[in-house]
């Protein structure tokens, strides 16, 4: 780490291309890993892999990809089978893609690949699965390779939520060899009430004034 300079590691992963949220945005968490000298992972999935199947679902992405992904497909399919994890879709994936909708980036996929109309939400979801499995696949070979070692995944609090996304399937595969614990970092009222309940304007607004952390509810 620290061998190149933001703006090149910028151009080389060609970020604007691939990700839709602003590098300003992250650029602190960058200059601080440089500055402490802590190597950057890339975990998610490889974009275009990602664009095949929010096109075409899995059955556009060759065995060799899925492999490349999801290393234990059994535990993969028992893991959507349960009660919990229905109910942590409807509490947090059906309403991330209604919030995909109302921002208007449905039409487009993670490649940029222009769709004539909005990505339905079986694609949608997924991409979203194949998400959070890649990622915690990968955090998982990672520890494997690395014993001893800490790694620290900075996600988007959807994936980090309920231990339904990254953090749950880390837990899956991980079966007791390492400890794992995940954090929400400033949680808004739309991350702790139930599905439906927090409209965005409301959210926004409570997190405007600063009031949402006296409202915020305790989900068990």
């Amino acid at each position: 780490s620290g061998q190149i300079t933001s703006e090149e590691m910028r151009r080389r992963v060609e970020w604007d291309k691939r990700w839709s949220w602003p590098f300003e945005n992250y650029l602190n968490v960058f200059e601080t890993c440089r500055e402490l000298n802590i190597p950057l992972i890339a975990l998610n999935v490889d974009s275009e892999d990602l664009g095949l199947v929010e096109t075409g679902g899995f059955p556009a992405l060759h065995r060799e990809q899925i492999q490349k992904y999801i290393i234990d497909p059994s535990g993969f399919a028992e893991f959507a089978k349960t009660r919990y994890y229905k109910t942590y879709v409807d509490y947090v994936i059906s309403p991330s893609y209604d919030l995909h909708k109302e921002l208007g980036i449905l039409r487009t996929t993670i490649t940029g690949q222009r769709l004539e109309e909005d990505m339905p939400f079986t694609r949608f979801f997924s991409g979203r699965i194949l998400w959070d499995e890649g990622m915690a696949s990968n955090a998982y070979k990672w520890s494997m390779s690395n014993p001893g070692g800490l790694i620290i995944g900075l996600v988007g609090a959807d994936h980090v939520k309920f231990e339904g996304g990254i953090t749950g399937r880390y837990k899956r595969l991980a079966n007791g060899q390492y400890d794992s614990i995940s954090v929400i970092l400033n949680p808004t009222l739309i991350d702790t009430r139930p599905s439906g309940s927090v409209s965005m304007a409301t959210n926004s607004a409570a997190s405007a004034v600063g009031d949402g952390a006296s409202q915020i509810s305790l989900q068990l």
